[in-house]
């Protein structure tokens, strides 16, 4: 079996019920923009888990991936939940949609795999339509630990130049380590820088921090609201906590035309009550 099968078959048999009773992004949910949203595009979406996740909330949900074996999974999995999902193999770089055609686009867990990772966010950005939100999860170069390779802590600490030739010799030799994934994790970033990237290409952005509200914290996690709301009022003290996060996440919102509010308004708040925008 080639590393492209057993890669499904991996995902395939890690599949657990969990999975399929998977949540929305609480956080995003409760942003203004998605109550008013009907489209959206799940990028890179694997066996589409997410994509049902977000289809139950009642919008109507595209799922695009490169892997059409995690594609016939997640048509399976989305039609045994009895949900309509449109999926679509594609190439997260030259996605084939019209532009403003969405009003969401979700990417987790993907710019660490692709070389050309910035014209993944021109084409997001390309797709959404203005005021339109594009939420990025990937690789935190801040963390020791990572979930792209098995076996290797602190990998994401190494230099490059030992990083590339040592990801080949995995990629040739211990295929497993990385999940026999054809196209493993090759770039790393800081919450801060994914967030400068996206800026680049014109996006308005916060991070999860900037979010956080005590009525959206479950009740046993309501105890440390006083240490999420220090994260949100003081942003130089995130730089403790992405030690322990695996994973950047970066909020980011296609502005509308000129003269018309940049901000991304907090759930429960009039559009002037705006979140900081990351730096």
């Amino acid at each position: 079996m080639s590393n492209a099968g057993e890669y499904v078959d991996l995902r395939v048999r890690r599949l657990k019920k969990t999975d399929l009773e998977r949540k929305p992004n609480k956080w995003l949910a409760a942003l203004p923009q998605f109550k008013t949203a009907e489209s959206l595009l799940d990028i890179a979406c694997g066996m589409g888990y997410d994509s049902i996740a977000w289809a139950r909330c009642g919008k109507k949900v595209t799922g695009i991936d490169f892997n059409t074996g995690l594609l016939t999974e997640a048509a399976r999995l989305a039609a045994n939940e009895g949900l309509e999902i449109e999926f679509t193999a594609a190439n997260a770089t030259q996605l084939p949609f019209e532009n403003g055609t969405f009003d969401f686009c979700i990417s987790e867990n993907l710019f660490e795999h692709v070389p050309n990772w910035q014209q993944i966010v021109s084409e997001a950005n390309r797709v959404l339509r203005e005021g339109g939100v594009f939420f990025v999860r990937t690789s935190n170069r801040i963390c020791p630990f990572t979930y792209e390779i098995n076996h290797m802590y602190f990998y994401p600490w190494l230099p490059e130049a030992i990083k590339r030739p040592f990801m080949r010799w995995i990629q040739r030799n211990k295929p497993g380590w990385i999940n026999y994934s054809r196209f493993p994790a090759v770039n790393w970033f800081t919450p801060r820088s994914l967030a400068k990237a996206l800026r680049a290409h014109g996006f308005v952005t916060c991070e999860v921090f900037d979010l956080v509200e005590r009525e959206l914290l479950s009740e046993k996690n309501r105890r440390f609201f006083f240490l999420l709301r220090a994260l949100k009022k003081y942003p130089f003290l995130r730089y403790l906590a992405y030690l322990a996060m695996t994973s950047s996440a970066i909020i980011a919102v296609k502005p509308r035309p000129v003269g018309a509010d940049l901000a991304i308004p907090l759930a429960g708040h009039e559009p002037e009550c705006a979140v900081p925008v990351a730096r």
